[in-house]
């Protein structure tokens, strides 16, 4: 498809949004369409054609979201704009993708990915490295989230990657599209960025990979924190084990600041000296139910000690949460998605509330979707979050609905 073609149909694609009331049908749980960090970690085991082709790919992706709440209540948890209580449209985001595959055979290879995103989202992303969040959504933001070589070195059976890469632990992903729902979960929250560093990833098995990896703190561009500390650094590593049906896998992970994080993600910033994060997911997909019907699960955990020097004062925290996915294919255009989360923190260091004892705090979203084409999708949500002083500044829960349409190319 020329590039002439592709911006009529961006172009088409931001019109429907604005200006149609939206017939609807969601995708078929986007089975064809693996999320981009799942993609190349299927790479990793498969074995591709013999010739390296270069390859553009991404997507256009438009939301409107409507908040019910008292006066100006929102979620401390979200992004600002999706916080909009009288409801707000987005170009939540416009990502590229530039690859050039690896090819694996019995000599060394290296290829590369480089991957970027301008709209709404981007802004919360690309000023991650600071802790200040943007006081407003910027459509021209770019936020460069993928910039890497990546080696495969047959003698060790392993893959390389150099440069920047999103996080390799957590279920979601910074791709609305490759997520269940339109909006982010709260468990989400917690989980690191980005990376820039070596991630090594062996695959000893078709059914087992493990990456161990090191690089600069989670949503840092550079070794130097939001408050100007260096020589602050990541070690990760996970494991992927998948039956032999490749219906089911589970992955557990891992992610700490042994020298300390003072930056943050999208969502929240973290000053703590010493911080540490585990993770636990896994999906399922029934042989009898023919990829028709699969469950997921993320559970997450971590610690840090807090940081009380100049005039920083973040108390120590810990956390954990617990969410589950239901995905449902209904018919060949429909799904239907469900999660439901829940989250413990310790004090309000990352939740930013009033509240300064421990909170508990929930998430139930149901997500319809509707493939129009093959690469056009609307979906439709609705979504109640709850907790003890979650909403500011004068609700415990808020109810969203929200509507996205999203192009694939």
């Amino acid at each position: 498809m020329g590039l002439g073609v592709q911006l009529c149909l961006l172009a088409v694609l931001i019109c429907a949004v604005s200006g149609s009331g939206g017939s609807a049908q969601v995708p078929q749980r986007e089975s064809e369409v693996a999320p981009e960090r799942e993609r190349m970690e299927e790479q990793a085991t498969e074995q591709p054609a013999k010739e390296a082709t270069l390859k553009l790919t991404g997507y256009v992706d438009a939301t409107y979201l409507y908040n019910f709440g008292p006066g100006d209540s929102t979620n401390p948890l979200n992004f600002p704009s999706d916080n909009a209580s009288r409801g707000d449209f987005n170009l939540s985001a416009f990502w590229v993708r530039l690859e050039k595959e690896l090819v694996r055979g019995n000599s060394p290879e290296a290829g590369f990915v480089c991957g970027a995103m301008i709209g709404e989202d981007a802004t919360y992303y690309a000023s991650a490295d600071t802790n200040t969040s943007p006081s407003g959504p910027d459509s021209s933001s770019i936020y460069v989230a993928e910039a890497m070589a990546r080696i495969w070195l047959p003698e060790l059976q392993m893959e390389m990657w150099v440069g920047k890469f999103q996080s390799v632990i957590g279920y979601e992903t910074i791709w609305r599209p490759d997520n269940p729902c339109i909006t982010f979960g709260i468990a989400d929250v917690f989980m690191p960025q980005d990376n820039t560093g070596v991630l090594a990833i062996f695959s000893p098995d078709d059914l087992f990979d493990v990456g161990v990896g090191v690089g600069g703190c989670s949503g840092q561009s550079n070794d130097l924190g939001a408050s100007g500390n260096g020589d602050e650094y990541a070690v990760m590593s996970y494991a992927k084990i998948s039956s032999p049906n490749k219906n089911a896998f589970v992955q557990p992970g891992f992610y700490a600041t042994p020298s300390g994080t003072h930056g943050a993600n999208a969502r929240i910033s973290l000053d703590q000296n010493f911080y540490y994060n585990w993770n636990l997911l896994g999906e399922w997909s029934p042989l009898f139910a023919n990829d028709k019907w699969k469950l997921a699960f993320n559970t997450t955990g971590g610690s840090g000690t807090g940081d009380t020097s100049e005039n920083i004062q973040e108390s120590p925290t810990t956390f954990v949460t617990g969410a589950l996915y239901s995905m449902w294919s209904l018919s060949d255009p429909v799904t239907l998605n469900g999660r439901v989360e829940y989250v413990h923190t310790n004090n309000n260091a990352l939740t930013g509330t009033s509240r300064l004892s421990g909170g508990d705090y929930y998430d139930y979203t149901l997500t319809l979707g509707v493939k129009i084409t093959e690469g056009l999708v609307w979906r439709g949500e609705g979504r109640f979050a709850w907790g003890a002083e979650l909403m500011n500044p004068r609700a415990s829960g808020l109810w969203t609905v929200a509507t996205e349409i999203y192009y694939r190319f």
